[in-house]
């Protein structure tokens, strides 16, 4: 019971400190009664799952919906991979739907760019089970999906942004800012809650741990932020521009150490935040796992390798197989004193446990 009660407790400051005293908010964050139902439930299911199917169960599911994407980023992971076969949109479904009840509750939504999936957020208003962070990059949002987003309090809009118009045109092209703050003040009008997530490079860095952007965009609507370090995949080339020093690192959780006490947004910074308490890495189905557009089920976003596709396994036959039990037992729990991604600093067994299983990286 203590994990449920420590997270009910984190979700519930984060409630009541980023929404403040408008219950008028649509959104599943302002109704703190509803909220913990979802995850009391969704625990429970976890519970009776790893004791059925004797395997952990992840309370996060990563997942990449498609490939499609109307923007070509500096650094995007999703460039790295060789498509193959995207699910269909009832495949997407049927893997949500096995997710949730398998005991999985909270999911990432990713791409690609998520809204190119005809009717997602009406998709993901159904499924009553899941709470659902929709990161997109803004530039498609109409007010079609506006009103979608008012129906679905389950469904929680994270625009990617990189701060000023300038850092984000730079890393996603001319006008994109713009279009982004539009989008933006479009779900504030109509009250729908949602958030932000930045990649922090050397670039950005002073500019997005400021607090005058933090008041900036409290101000525009934003109620969470997530501030994600680029982390360097196996397969591809890095680009360099984008990784942080350790300095920069330190500096990064110094500022956001201290927007996390003033909470306007609440702030979160990742990878650090994973390992801030110590905690083991929680890839490979330990908390979290990443299936892929193609549906092949990687240990994490930032590990590009996979053995097995949902299309030809079950969740618990995947979870339990050689490759993440091996993961689990040989990498998660190493020494991570520099609290940074563990699986890309052991990228190469990382591959190897991959090849001894039959699988590969999944980049191209």
């Amino acid at each position: 019971m203590h994990d449920i009660e420590r997270l009910i407790t984190d979700i519930q400051r984060g409630v009541d400190l980023a929404l403040g005293d408008d219950p008028s908010v649509r959104t599943i964050f302002a109704d703190p009664d509803e909220l913990a139902r979802l995850v009391m439930a969704g625990e429970l299911r976890r519970m009776s799952a790893e004791k059925t199917h004797d395997c952990p169960v992840p309370r996060f599911c990563i997942f990449s919906v498609t490939w499609k994407c109307n923007l070509t980023c500096k650094g995007c992971y999703a460039n790295n991979y060789e498509p193959g076969s995207e699910m269909s949109v009832e495949t997407i479904r049927r893997v949500f739907s096995e997710s949730i009840d398998l005991g999985s509750y909270i999911f990432i939504v990713v791409g690609g760019e998520p809204l190119m999936v005809p009717g997602l957020i009406e998709m993901l208003a159904e499924l009553k089970g899941g709470l659902f962070f929709l990161f997109t990059n803004g530039t498609l949002m109409d007010e079609s999906h506006a009103s979608a987003l008012g129906a679905a309090p389950n469904v929680f809009p994270i625009f990617s942004t990189e701060g000023s118009d300038e850092h984000t045109d730079d890393r996603r092209g001319a006008g994109v800012g713009s279009k982004v703050r539009d989008a933006m003040a479009m779900l504030k009008r109509a009250n729908i809650a949602f958030g932000i997530s930045t990649m922090v490079s050397p670039a950005n860095l002073d500019e997005v741990t400021s607090r005058r952007w933090f008041d900036e965009i409290w101000d525009s609507g934003v109620r969470f932020a997530f501030l994600i370090d680029y982390v360097p995949c196996g397969g591809v080339r890095p680009d360099e521009s984008l990784i942080l020093s350790d300095e920069d690192m330190a500096r990064k959780k110094d500022a956001l150490d201290a927007r996390w006490s003033e909470a306007r947004p609440l702030a979160m910074n990742f990878p650090y935040d994973e390992y801030a308490d110590g905690s083991p890495c929680q890839a490979a189905g330990g908390a979290m796992m990443h299936i892929n557009a193609d549906g092949n089920v990687e240990p994490c976003p930032f590990s590009h390798y996979a053995v097995d596709n949902v299309k030809d396994k079950t969740l618990p036959e995947i979870l339990r197989g050689d490759f993440f039990t091996r993961i689990r037992d040989e990498i998660c729990t190493l020494p991570n004193p520099a609290k940074t991604c563990l699986l890309s600093q052991h990228d190469e067994k990382v591959a190897a446990l991959a090849a001894e299983f039959g699988g590969s990286c999944t980049e191209r």
